[in-house]
Parts: structure tokens; C-alpha cells; sequence
């Protein structure tokens, strides 16, 4: 019989350091049984067409996971065959096990999702899910030839406030060693949540850049340990009337960057969004 340990709280930046050395290696006394998924019942992909939350008391223990149905028929289909219904490398996000040495195990959210060849995929939020779906084959290949030596790896960990709560950023193992800071996409938004610049793009940089690099502190890690980003914004030949920001938050030895164009952000008064990459020490 497992033993079901107390559930974990949000690492403060006191105790990621603890984390990195402690929390990344497999307890030998209790060992969590973590709800799959957000709770989010997998057997609806398939037979309801769209994400559906599962009921506490509709419950099924499965690889050492616990997962959740919105309703009886639903777990009992599962249980009859969860290899079907169960989501690809084990409830992870599907893109982060397909990013070559740096495959890690990530958060998913339950509304980015995709069913290809009879197989559930889900990704850490919906714009790493609009990717996925612009070349499925390759991501599920490589996904597929890392996963071995991603599976046991240890679980990410929510970096928690300042940073964004959702897509919570993440502070995550690397299959090629190392760890990693998945911070965002973070907006132009202040500890209330309230909006900083509405209709000015240089405001909103800035209050982003601050964001980021807060966010990037809980982990440990500053600016220049940036070693991507991805700018999500709807007008890109405004975004570029600012480029010495960039300078500004992530130096002179730039990362790579992506710019993304896209018609709607997560709120209709953001004008820019940035997801950072950081390396951890």
C-alpha cells in the first residue's frame, strides 16, 4: 500500500535552493500520490470532445497517480483500459519532453490538449500547444526517443508569487543535466493584478521586464542567465519601436529570441507577453 504524503506547498525563494538539491531527489520514506492532470478527467477527451473536471469521488489509483472522472462510467472505462485513456508521458507536457537535452517533465494545462493516432497530448499552456499541433509527427518522435530518459526525472516545481500564476513558471530537471527557470508568459500587470501601461507598449515592456526578472529571483537566477525568450505580441512593427528595451532587461549577449504574432493575448488590454528561459545553477 502507498503511503499518501501531506500535499507540498509553493516553494518560497528561500527554499528553492532546498529544492534544487533536495526536492529533485526521489524521497525514500513517502513517496505523494499527486492528482494527474489538475484533476481533469481523461476519458472526456475522448468521449465528450473537450476537457471536463473529474469529482473527488470519482477516483482511480494508477502508476503511482491519482486521476479523477466526472463520473463513475468514465472511471470504470479507465480502469478497464487506462493505457488508452491515459495522456502521453504519464500527464507531462508533451512539448517539454520533445526539447532535445533540455526534455524536461513540465506542468500541462488541461484546455491545451490534442488527441493524434488515438493518444491523448497535453503541453504546459496553449500557445506550446498551437506549436505542437504545426508539426505533430516530429514532436511526438522526439518526445517519444527522450522519454526514457526523461521519465525519471524529477517533478517540476511551481516557482509560486511574484511570478505569473497561470501558466505557473516552473523551475524544472534537464535531461541533458542542469536545471532550468520556465518563467511565464508574463504581462504588464502589477502585484494586484491591475494592468500597468494600458495602450502603451514601452510601459508595458518595461513593467514585463520587471516581472521577469522578478519571477526569475524566486529561482535564483537573473537576467543574464536568460537563454531564450518568446515575445507574444499582436503588433510586431510596434513591438520593434523598442527594441533597446531588450538591451535593457536581457543585455548585450543576447538570447534567442522568437517573436510570435497573435491576434488575441490572454487579456484584451496586454499588448505584450514574454515567456524566458533562464539557466539555473
Amino acid at each position: 500500500m502507498w503511503e499518501v504524503c501531506p500535499s507540498p506547498l509553493k516553494p518560497s525563494a528561500a527554499l528553492v535552493g532546498l529544492l534544487l538539491s533536495a526536492a529533485l531527489v526521489p524521497s525514500a520514506r513517502c513517496e505523494e500520490l499527486k492528482v494527474s492532470i489538475s484533476g481533469y478527467d481523461p476519458v472526456a477527451y475522448f468521449t465528450d470532445g473537450k476537457p471536463v473536471p473529474g469529482k473527488t469521488e470519482f477516483e482511480y489509483l494508477w502508476h503511482k497517480l491519482r486521476w479523477r472522472f466526472a463520473n463513475g462510467e468514465h472511471r470504470d472505462l479507465f480502469a478497464k483500459d487506462p493505457d488508452h485513456y491515459t495522456p502521453q508521458y504519464d500527464g507531462y507536457c508533451a512539448m517539454g519532453a520533445a526539447a532535445g537535452e533540455a526534455a524536461h517533465k513540465d506542468t500541462v494545462d488541461p484546455e491545451a490538449w490534442a488527441i493524434v493516432d488515438g493518444k491523448l497530448y497535453l503541453t504546459h499552456m496553449r500557445q506550446a500547444m498551437d506549436d505542437w499541433r504545426q508539426n505533430p509527427a516530429e514532436y511526438v518522435k522526439r518526445a517519444n526517443e527522450n522519454w526514457a530518459a526523461v521519465k525519471d526525472l524529477a517533478e517540476p516545481v511551481i516557482l509560486g508569487p511574484p511570478c505569473a500564476a497561470s501558466p505557473p513558471s516552473t523551475l524544472v530537471a534537464l535531461r541533458g543535466g542542469g536545471h532550468m527557470a520556465v518563467v511565464g508568459p508574463e504581462a504588464a500587470r502589477d502585484e494586484t493584478g491591475s494592468i500597468i501601461g494600458k495602450g502603451d507598449m514601452r510601459a508595458q515592456l518595461e513593467q514585463v521586464g520587471k516581472n521577469v526578472e522578478a519571477c526569475l529571483k524566486v529561482a535564483r537566477a537573473k537576467l543574464s542567465d536568460i537563454i531564450e525568450t518568446r515575445t507574444y505580441v499582436a503588433d510586431p512593427d510596434q513591438l520593434a519601436r523598442h527594441a533597446d528595451l531588450s538591451k535593457q532587461y536581457f543585455g548585450s549577449a543576447s538570447p534567442a529570441r522568437t517573436i510570435v504574432k497573435k491576434g488575441g493575448l490572454s487579456h484584451p488590454d496586454n499588448l505584450v507577453e514574454v515567456m524566458a528561459f533562464a539557466a539555473v545553477q
